[in-house]
């Protein structure tokens, strides 16, 4: 007769035990800080030539959009120098942190050699660089303050190792007259509110963690925002990040960096300001993992060069795309800045097909002029049931998209959304095929539930 562990008190707390010494409590916690949809969507079978009826993925920030450029290029022949062989300098090699930094001063449109050379570390990939920025900023159980919606696996990123906090920043009551995208946007009230909350919880406010052009929102702030969150910092002495992965894919505005706001006066960007990038979005090259750290900050520069021992790039990496910055095409032109050019078209004509779809139902969205996604209000086909909760109410429609109608998307909640009911749309991560299918997908879904 099989015993069952329930009805056997010192077998349940031996079993206990055995998965104590077996693995730490902190490795079991950090599992818990994904995001509950990302089990969802791996447990569906995914869209194919053999299943056609798969599930489309529309939930991840990637793009296939790319590869006819992409792929020539990084097959293009390069060398590597017997000295890329041994061990490199942990913050990178001096030759490909200077290739880097004319590309950042290009794209974000600052003076050449505005930025400090020993004062920029590439690290293995965005969220790394990110990691070791707020490790050496503060200390663990200390305050990141984000706005919201947020990227979900921000709480991943910045809790998991740090053993930082995470405080959303919700907005949407602190404005006056909100219009559109501006009930999204943090002003003073919004930013002392949250500052006040990590007080009543006995946590200091650090840091406030911009994502400028925004995920999941595909719009930029206006500099008129990210001014006013800059001088907030710089009176509370707070550290201020601008997450700028998306500055290569903006679209339809102009965009202007924290880099350039912040050193208005050409005084330099203080200790309180600081950035990062990689080259997973604008060049959908998440694969290679290379990412970027920029402060003004003496105090952190040398902690974030040894921590960066822990997430180097490989020397060949660094070489690599160092080839593809530096290339250029016949007739002299940037390989970067026709490639950027190309990918900018590629992203008005996707988010043109899918807001297209949208408009001819009637379904409201933030108008996308950044990033890979569009922010999409399905609030209105929310199940009516009084007994759900509002996250159990988003969480049906969720799954009745992915089940019923082969749509991956990003539920709004996962992100930290102030309402149920709105979902990340990622028109960048499917083939032509596979997007035009989601179109087809999308059009059945809002015709049956009209």
């Amino acid at each position: 007769m099989v015993t069952h562990t329930s009805c056997n008190p010192s077998l349940v707390t031996a079993t206990r035990r055995l998965a104590s010494s077996l693995s730490s409590s902190r490795g079991r916690d950090a599992v818990r800080l994904l995001p509950s949809y990302l089990a969802d969507a791996r447990s569906v079978v995914r869209y194919s030539p053999e299943h056609p009826q798969g599930a489309l993925q529309l939930g991840v920030a990637e793009s296939l959009m790319l590869e006819d450029w992409l792929v020539p290029a990084l097959n293009r022949p390069f060398s590597i120098p017997a000295n890329a062989i041994y061990y490199q300098p942990t913050q990178g090699r001096a030759d490909f942190i200077d290739t880097m930094a004319v590309y950042i001063e290009d794209l974000l449109q600052l003076q050449p050699l505005r930025l400090k050379r020993e004062n920029l570390i590439v690290g293995a990939g965005c969220n790394a660089v990110l990691e070791n920025l707020c490790f050496t900023l503060a200390e663990a159980g200390e305050s990141v303050l984000i706005p919201t919606p947020y990227y979900a696996a921000f709480e991943f990123d910045l809790v998991a190792r740090a053993g930082l906090r995470v405080e959303p920043v919700t907005t949407q009551d602190y404005q006056t007259k909100p219009q559109d995208a501006q009930i999204y946007f943090p002003n003073t009230a919004a930013l002392n509110a949250a500052y006040e909350r990590c007080l009543q919880q006995q946590s200091t406010p650090k840091i406030l963690l911009l994502s400028h052009p925004h995920n999941p929102l595909g719009i930029c702030y206006p500099p008129s925002v990210v001014e006013e969150c800059i001088q907030w910092c710089r009176e509370r002495q707070i550290h201020l990040i601008s997450d700028e992965i998306y500055a290569g894919s903006v679209y339809g505005e102009t965009f202007v960096s924290a880099l350039q706001l912040a050193d208005r006066n050409d005084e330099g960007l203080g200790p309180y300001v600081h950035w990062v990038y990689a080259l997973s979005k604008d060049f959908a090259l998440s694969g290679l993992r290379v990412g970027a750290a920029y402060t003004e900050n003496e105090e952190i520069v040398l902690p974030l060069q040894k921590l960066n021992d822990l997430c180097c790039i490989s020397s060949t990496t660094q070489l690599w795309t160092k080839m593809i910055l530096e290339h250029e095409m016949e007739g002299g032109e940037s390989w970067v800045h026709a490639f950027r050019r190309m990918n900018h078209s590629r992203l008005m004509q996707r988010s043109a097909q899918l807001t297209a779809v949208l408009d001819e139902f009637q379904i409201p969205y933030l108008t996308p002029t950044a990033g890979l996604f569009v922010w999409i209000d399905l609030s209105r086909y929310l199940p009516s049931d009084s007994q759900l909760t509002p996250s159990e109410q988003e969480r049906k429609l969720y799954l009745e998209l992915v089940h019923t109608y082969g749509l991956l998307l990003t539920p709004g909640l996962s992100m930290k959304n102030e309402q149920p009911g709105f979902f990340r749309c990622v028109f960048t991560a499917a083939t032509e095929e596979e997007f035009a299918l989601s179109l087809q997908r999308l059009r059945t879904f809002a015709t049956q539930k009209s």
